[in-house]
């Protein structure tokens, strides 16, 4: 399989802290690819490598099949990127915006450019500086979009939108990607729209990859277990074993995650601790419980579930 990103032993200091530390993974070509991690994970850094804005202190990183040390003029009119409070220049109106773009890309698409513009119910002679927050973040992805960039990078575009807002991108960029078949790197702390964006996922912490597989494997493989315990001992959520991920109690429920679903000796195990359970259900875990109970058990121990 082709890849739009690849990393390999990817090191990125500041000082003596270690943004991203030992990070491997890559984006397979044509994949719209989730990006999740707590705050301080590396995630940004991680995109602005990537972007050729932070040289790697060591390890290798390639876009589009080019190292980032040695990305042209070419490859760079290839990559789109959108973030959070990303400057725009408040004088300008839309149109005004446009026709300073355009004569920079010679793959910008005016068809396009309009199509987007009307599907965001952008005015094109209002000033930029008077546009709402999540009228600019559309004109930022407008801007990225309309060179039809072959890899799409975006970090945190949709903190702080109504949900109306967020349609109109989503809706616009998943159409767009899924039709010119783009690659788009994702990261936003919004995990439940994630979860219907993405159809690869990889979660970030303290500046490695622990988990990076498609969306349809994770919740194949992850699941959400509930015991209801009818009476025995109440043990505490340390003595259970170390792959019941994000273990928590209330009560005589017990909750927790799963990665090793299927495994033949799970459920017995599960049982064989707790023969007093009167219910047990088991059902796919949603993103937001795959990445919380991993997060959570890395507290205690980071180097835990590290991806191969």
């Amino acid at each position: 399989m082709s890849a739009a990103v690849r990393a390999h032993d990817l090191v990125h200091r500041y000082g003596r802290t270690r943004a991203v530390n030992g990070l491997t993974f890559e984006v397979p070509e044509g994949a719209l690819y989730a990006l999740l991690g707590p705050n301080g994970a590396g995630k940004t850094t991680l995109m602005k490598i990537l972007l050729g804005l932070h040289p790697p202190s060591s390890g290798r990183a390639e876009v589009l099949g080019r190292d980032v040390s040695d990305l042209t003029h070419s490859d760079r009119l290839r990559i789109g990127y959108v973030a959070e409070g990303q400057d725009l220049p408040g004088s300008m109106t839309l149109r005004g915006l446009i026709g300073y773009l355009a004569p920079l890309y010679p793959d910008w698409d005016h068809h396009l450019a309009s199509e987007l513009a009307r599907r965001f119910r952008l005015a094109p002679d209002q000033k930029i500086k008077s546009m709402s927050r999540g009228q600019r973040m559309k004109v930022s992805l407008l801007s990225a979009l309309a060179p039809r960039p072959k890899l799409l990078i975006m970090d945190e575009p949709f903190t702080g939108m109504d949900a109306v807002v967020k349609d109109d991108l989503i809706g616009g960029l998943l159409e767009l990607a899924g039709k010119e078949g783009w690659s788009v790197l994702l990261s936003s702390h919004d995990i439940g729209e994630l979860e219907m964006l993405a159809d690869w996922v990889g979660i970030m912490d303290e500046g490695r990859m622990v988990l990076s597989e498609p969306m349809e494997v994770l919740h194949d493989r992850f699941k959400s277990v509930d015991i209801m315990l009818n009476g025995g001992p109440l043990v505490t959520t340390e003595e259970l074993p170390p792959d019941w991920l994000g273990a928590t109690r209330s009560g005589r429920r017990l909750h927790f995650v799963i990665g090793n679903h299927g495994a033949p000796e799970w459920e017995r195990d599960v049982r064989g601790r707790f023969p007093e359970a009167h219910r047990l259900t088991v059902r796919a875990a949603s993103l937001r419980e795959v990445f919380v109970a991993i997060t959570r058990d890395r507290q205690a121990d980071p180097y835990q579930l590290e991806a191969s």
